[in-house]
């Protein structure tokens, strides 16, 4: 008998919410069509393939042809239509129910436009939880796939990755495949006779094994270098001619006609897991340090190598939200919505702006910008906006709905961020406000609802494991077109796409919020301020308030000790307050010195804001006293004696004012993080900060009063 192997091969492609109408175009030219193109000219090869929900959006409103395209393969049994959550959420990071609503909108859209609901689905970043299983099966789904190392880290061996198991939860099964790393790794970096060879050496006579490769359908042509290689020289066209070459012993089949040649290998609990990136990316800089060298170290011992790279992983998808708090901000403000769905839902439940909100909260849900690895998810700023767009759509609708009247404006203190300690949530027909007594009585969320955007969406700078490369001097400027690096895959890439990248490698001590009040000494520069060099007197900037719920706003007071000397103290007391349908927010602050003699000082608060680009000529400072020449947004600089400073944005007729009721000296710096990306390390601007301040002098029980409006507001 002549041994024999069967193959799955998968594609999963996706698009983010908010990326770039190019890249869609760019992404479609350069790799879904061409990938279709060549799978046509092969009808012995069979394919699974799944796209997110907004690729399916933009195919249908740019591409209709292409959708066609593809159900023709599906009509003659080429394709598979693979399912998967709409919008591709992570189904860890969202409610149960949204996670079943989610679900259930690909089956319809796939059972209307390819004349078949999916029996299988794609987990998003292949993220396993062991409950995940029971919403599967209540969303109508039969099995899934995930990485082999899903399994391995389970207990399985590696020779028992040929096939598929049954898992469950509650009694409630699924199917679940291991996709096999050697050729995830191998395909399409390597030569096409590796992966044939591969297959040949794990065919069997009975003919029942099955090798699972199922990736990212951008490794095809949008990964760099990959469009020249994959097409331009012919992989892809080679590796299809192979398998149509030697279909007598390598059968390409789909997840559905494999399930119905062979039973599972038996039933297996999964541990939390993702890929091991993943998995590695979602640990702390120095843990991520700690587990690069300990597998270094062991991968040359010969005789525990394989255990040592089985047993040594990183963490888990969820340690992102504790590892970056405004991960954690997005992922809860899209719980708040969702509650709020929820209970509209059941009090509105014929109203049909629940659904168009509800649509909106699944946009939100996106998974990218929820977390950072060898992509910049979380780094890049316009997708973080484009979640906060979809959900404060939501918010509005929902406003619309229980707020049918006007003049009302609602606080409440709740544990928003799940951390154990009470945040303050402010909110009107205009505003949603987010304030946390407990970091500095800061203000971390400023939400305008008529043109739905966070002018606080910003991002600290933080130590990542990858700035090792460009500290060490290991990264290569620009963009490698040499050999060398055509074979390589992304995750072996090292580049930097401008030079000198290390000079901002600047850390920040504390999350970028607004209202982060300072005590400087005489001299500051910005400068020290921008580097975070700039001596500090009091350490207020972190310091936990006592806080007064008001009908609109919050009263919150700290003690402060001056220079470390105890008979040196200063209280401050911040009120802020919002009026109903109001689209400012008024700060008061009295500052008082409990000091027996007189104390001098420099008082000032951070106010952070982003707007998305720092040296884009229609993003700009702006003064109502004076002509400040379009200062860009990711200039330092400083001014004297201004009451009034704005950042302007001209590209989305947004503004941000600062109104000032006493003079004031004002700082201005960008924050620019250094991040990795599938083209290399990049410099990004994360929002700037403007930091009023004044040089004051408390007699003994004196107190100073400084008032500040912050305004948001349309310009065009």
């Amino acid at each position: 008998m002549n041994a024999s192997i069967n193959l799955i091969l998968g594609c999963h492609s996706h698009q983010p919410i908010g990326n770039f109408p190019d890249v869609f175009e760019q992404s479609y030219d350069l790799a879904y069509k061409p990938f279709v193109d060549v799978l046509e000219r092969f009808p012995a090869v069979k394919c699974t393939l799944h796209y997110t929900g907004p690729l399916l959006d933009w195919f249908l409103d740019n591409r209709p042809d292409f959708i066609k395209r593809l159900r023709d393969l599906v009509e003659r049994g080429q394709v598979e239509i693979m399912g998967g959550a709409y919008y591709e959420p992570l189904l860890c990071a969202i409610p149960e129910r949204d996670s079943v609503s989610q679900i259930r909108r690909m089956t319809a859209f796939c059972e209307e436009h390819f004349g078949q609901a999916p029996r299988g689905m794609w987990l998003t970043e292949r993220v396993w939880e062991p409950h995940m299983p029971r919403i599967l099966r209540e969303s109508g789904i039969e099995y899934t796939a995930l990485d082999d190392a899903h399994f391995l880290a389970s207990g399985l061996k590696p020779q028992d990755m040929f096939g598929y198991y049954v898992t469950e939860d509650e009694g409630l099964a699924v199917k679940v495949f291991p996709i096999l790393e050697s050729l995830r790794y191998g395909i399409p970096f390597h030569p096409v006779e590796e992966s044939i060879e591969f297959l040949r050496r794990n065919a069997t006579d009975d003919g029942l094994r099955c090798a699972v490769i199922h990736d990212d359908g951008e490794k095809f042509g949008v990964w760099p270098e990959t469009h020249h290689s994959v097409y331009t020289e012919g992989w892809l066209e080679r590796f299809f001619q192979a398998l149509t070459d030697n279909q007598e012993w390598l059968r390409c089949m789909t997840y559905a006609e494999y399930m119905a040649h062979a039973p599972a290998q038996g039933r297996t609990y999964l541990t939390c897991a993702s890929y091991d990136e993943m998995n590695a990316w979602a640990l702390p800089a120095d843990m991520q340090r700690t587990l690069h060298h300990l597998r270094e170290t062991t991968k040359h011992d010969p005789k525990n190598a394989d255990a040592f790279a089985l047993f040594l992983k990183g963490g888990f998808w969820r340690s992102f939200l504790g590892k970056y708090p405004e991960s954690n901000n997005i992922q809860k403000r899209m719980l708040y919505i969702s509650r709020r769905v929820l209970a509209a839902r059941r009090k509105f439940p014929d109203d049909p702006r629940i659904e168009e909100a509800e649509t909106f909260l699944h946009q939100g849900q996106c998974n990218c910008a929820y977390w950072h690895g060898v992509f910049g998810g979380l780094y890049l700023n316009h997708l973080r906006t484009a979640l906060y767009d979809r959900l404060i759509h939501a918010e509005r609708l929902l406003d619309t709905m229980e707020h049918p009247e006007t003049g009302w404006v609602h606080c409440e203190a709740q544990d928003f961020d799940a951390d154990g300690l009470d945040e303050i949530i402010v909110t009107n027909s205009k505003l949603w406000l987010g304030i946390a007594p407990n970091d500095g009585g800061t203000l971390f969320e400023l939400d305008f609802k008529p043109k739905p955007f966070n002018f606080l969406n910003t991002l600290a700078r933080r130590d990542e494991f990858y700035h090792d490369q460009l500290r060490g001097g290991m990264v290569q400027v620009g963009n490698a077109e040499d050999e060398e690096h055509q074979s390589l895959s992304i995750h072996d890439l090292v580049r930097a796409k401008e030079a000198n990248l290390e000079q901002f490698l600047v850390l920040d001590p504390y999350r970028r919020a607004s209202l982060r009040d300072r005590v400087l000494g005489d001299g500051v520069t910005v400068e020290q301020l921008w580097s975070n060099t700039a001596p500090n007197r009091a350490a207020i900037a972190t310091q936990a308030y006592e806080y007064e719920v008001l009908p609109d706003g919050v009263r919150l007071r700290c003690e402060a000790v001056l220079d470390e000397e105890p008979g040196r103290m200063l209280r401050v007391e911040k009120l802020i307050r919002v009026a109903a349908d109001a689209s400012s927010v008024e700060v008061r602050y009295d500052v008082a010195s409990l000091a027996d003699h007189a104390v001098t000082a420099i008082f000032g608060t951070e106010i952070a804001v982003n707007l998305l680009a720092g040296r884009a000529d229609d993003r700009y400072y702006r003064s109502d006293e004076r002509d400040m020449g379009r200062v860009a947004l990711a200039e330092r600089g400083e001014d004297d004696d201004l009451t009034h400073i704005a950042l302007r944005d001209d590209w989305q007729a947004l503004e941000f004012g600062i109104h000032l009721d006493r003079a004031a000296r004002v700082f201005r710096f960008p924050i620019e993080t250094v991040s990795q990306s599938e083209g290399g390390q990049e410099r990004i601007y994360q929002g700037s900060v403007v930091l009023p301040s004044w040089s004051l002098t408390w007699e003994p029980g004196q107190t100073h009063s400084l008032g500040l409006t912050l305004t948001a507001a349309e310009t065009g």
